[in-house]
């Protein structure tokens, strides 16, 4: 036996040994994640900063949007912290309380209520240990892979046998100490008690040392928890919360724009290095987890675009690229390679070898990846590590785009003919207003003094459904008295294509050129029909002095149905299903307003696709595709209308020009023109 003294001398040392591993570690890591990438800092809005960190640690709130996976995860988190303070108390009274002032607070009631509660919570980690052994191994769902192979590493398998085996001979070790020292009341730690009376008939001094070696054994395992955290995929204990603490505060999907195109050095990004260090920094907190993927449009339509591959791959790069900056510091001070250059002086050529390697894009991140993405939010949206997906992935069409000039064909002649006539299509921009030539409605040239600026959109004004929306609006507003005008021929495309395809420079001329119209005539209240211009106009132009309230269409005619102002009396009956458009619903949580109007129609039946709200299926136009050929997998429009036939819609109800578009042409392609429409 070896005498306390000994014992207490032995434990704190494993302890520090322990500890000292996880410093290094993590201080390692630190040192990577500082050596490459541009500077960010992401420290305003601090409290709000602490509040999602507490939302999304403490409260698990995105962890528990999905319920199987979460509750599994929930169990083990809430299970360990619960544990961990416990153990902090039991060691507080064991070695410090107790042996320097003689006080011990664990006794009495609340003795057994902490008994009793460290038992549940060991129970509640050693169950979520089994679902998720369960899950990654025999259930084995194609989010925890990539096209059906499953990506499990002996770091997973590690990982969730070392937490099993801290519990399970914690558990051990007390119901050994209950059977030796017998109390009546150790009946509160349920699980040592029960387990306890297994152990009938073995002799109490053979207890005992058993009970030694599988306490040493339990403190062995959890020191090595610890120092085993900055070595595998518990560093997300500490990335994770970093993650969230570090997220954007920017408004959903907001696009960072190039700020100074005279001076940029580049554009876009095209070697790691032209990523922040957070861009970087996400890749370390992401968990595998595959929320993102079980979403994604573009991978379960065939895609080669897996959102959690793309940062994984971000992430193997950055680990192959970026030098081990601890040994470097040795290398630099034994002289084995040059020191840093002092302030003022220039940088070492590299050597020709340091140049060569892979190519971020095209080869760690393939061509068709960059293109298959429809920037639908649902990666950023489920996220439970608050990753920012699609920025990046705007960042490196920029760089194909503005710097190479390589991208679709058929994208660059929507670039061309949104830059010679402001509008995808390329029809006469002197045609814009004449939708509106016999509605009686004004220009702002002739009458500035309105409440709302219609902004009509190049499908408004130039589409033929497009065209009878903007009529039917219009008559809408007209109806209900409200103040409003349009700009005619004076409007010009959002730029919304042409920023999510990569090409900045054209999207901030034609945000200018629109803006300068618009603070020209005083605007300050917007109506957009289309959530791609409505996004844009809210959240993207006031980088460039556009600072407007803007309200989509069906925000307006919600509330002036609420208000009275308009009645809907004339009976429609029929089945109807709501797209959820991406724009419209995971950018701006407009969700009620669609469907408020629509249980407002006489007759009219609502019922909803399994995938709806924020869970929502793109209809596959978005991030500029609505302009570019889908030539790999199954087209993403005709999967999302086969989700509208499952519950037997007869329409499919749209908040949005590009989703009709697609559903329209959903419909021909599933040959369901005789019995299904869309709206």
């Amino acid at each position: 036996n070896i005498p306390l003294p000994a014992f207490e001398i032995v434990l704190f040392a494993l302890t520090a040994v322990a500890l000292a591993i996880m410093a290094f570690g993590i201080y390692r890591r630190w040192l990577m994640w500082k050596a490459m990438g541009k500077p960010e800092m992401r420290l305003d809005n601090m409290k709000e900063r602490v509040k999602t960190v507490l939302q999304e640690i403490f409260l698990q709130k995105k962890v528990l949007k999905d319920p199987y996976p979460g509750i599994m995860h929930a169990l083990i988190f809430f299970g360990f912290f619960v544990l961990i303070f416990g153990a902090a108390f039991d060691a507080g009274q064991h070695h410090v309380t107790e042996p320097l002032f003689g006080w011990t607070f664990l006794k009495g009631n609340f003795y057994l209520g902490f008994s009793f509660l460290m038992d549940l919570f060991g129970l509640a980690v050693l169950t979520g240990v089994v679902l998720a052994l369960d899950r990654r191994f025999v259930a084995k769902p194609d989010r925890l892979g990539y096209k059906g192979e499953i990506d499990n590493t002996p770091d997973d398998v590690i990982v969730l046998l070392l937490i099993g085996a801290i519990i399970i001979t914690g558990f051990i070790a007390e119901a050994l100490r209950i059977y030796v020292t017998n109390p009546p009341w150790e009946v509160w730690s349920f699980v040592g008690w029960l387990l306890s009376r297994t152990f009938n008939g073995i002799e109490l001094d053979t207890a005992r040392t058993v009970h030694q070696l599988t306490w040493w054994v339990h403190a062995i395992l959890g020191l090595g928890f610890i120092a085993y955290i900055p070595y595998s995929r518990l560093l997300h204990i500490i990335t994770t919360p970093a993650n969230h603490f570090l997220q954007s505060h920017q408004p959903t999907g907001y696009i960072e724009p190039i700020r100074d195109f005279e001076n940029a050095e580049a554009f876009g990004v095209g070697k790691l290095e032209e990523f922040t260090w957070k861009q970087i920094f996400d890749s370390d907190a992401c968990t595998r987890c595959g929320r993102c993927q079980d979403g994604c449009p573009a991978y379960l339509t065939g895609k080669p675009l897996s959102p959690k591959k793309m940062v994984q791959d971000i992430k193997t790069y950055w680990l192959e690229k970026c030098p081990d900056p601890l040994m470097e510091k040795v290398s630099q001070k034994l002289g084995l390679v040059p020191a840093p250059p002092a302030q003022g002086e220039e940088p070492a050529e590299a050597p020709a070898e340091e140049a060569t390697g892979k190519a971020l894009v095209g080869e760690v991140v393939d061509l068709h990846e960059l293109w298959a993405c429809t920037n639908c939010m649902y990666c950023m949206e489920h996220c439970s590590a608050s990753i920012e997906h699609v920025p990046k992935i705007i960042d490196m069409r920029r760089y194909k785009v503005l710097t190479e000039a390589d991208f679709a064909p058929e994208l660059q002649l929507t670039c061309r003919n949104m830059e010679n006539n402001s509008n995808p299509w390329g029809v006469g921009a002197h045609m814009r207003g004449d939708w509106a030539k016999e509605l009686g409605i004004k220009t702002l040239a002739e009458d500035p003094n309105v409440e709302y600026l219609f902004y009509v959109g190049c499908s408004g004004s130039f589409d033929d459904r497009g065209k009878k929306i903007s009529v039917a609006l219009a008559k809408i507003l007209q109806e209900a008295g409200v103040s409003f005008g349009i700009l005619g021929n004076e409007e010009g495309c959002c730029g919304d294509s042409a920023m999510r395809s990569g090409n900045e420079y054209l999207f901030q001329s034609l945000a200018q050129a629109n803006i300068d119209v618009m603070n020209g005539y005083g605007v300050k209240k917007i109506i957009a029909i289309c959530p791609h211009g409505y996004n844009t106009l809210k959240k993207d132009y006031p980088n460039f002095g556009g600072n407007f309230e803007v309200y989509h269409h069906t925000e307006i005619i919600a509330k002036l149905i609420a208000d009275g102002k308009i009645r809907l009396s004339q009976s429609l009956p029929g089945t109807f299903v709501y797209h959820d458009s991406c724009f419209l619903g995971r950018y701006n949580n407009v969700y009620d307003q669609p469907r408020q109007i629509l249980k407002a129609i006489p007759g009219l039946q609502l019922v909803e696709m399994e995938r709806n709200l924020d869970k929502s299926f793109c209809c596959g136009a978005g991030g500029a595709r609505m302009w570019m050929e889908e030539d790999i997998g199954e087209r993403i429009n005709n999967a999302r209308t086969k989700q509208a036939i499952a519950v037997k819609a007869d329409t499919i109800a749209v908040g949005c020009p590009f989703c009709l578009t697609m559903m329209s042409d959903g419909i021909k392609d599933n040959q369901k023109e005789e019995t299904m429409q869309a709206w």
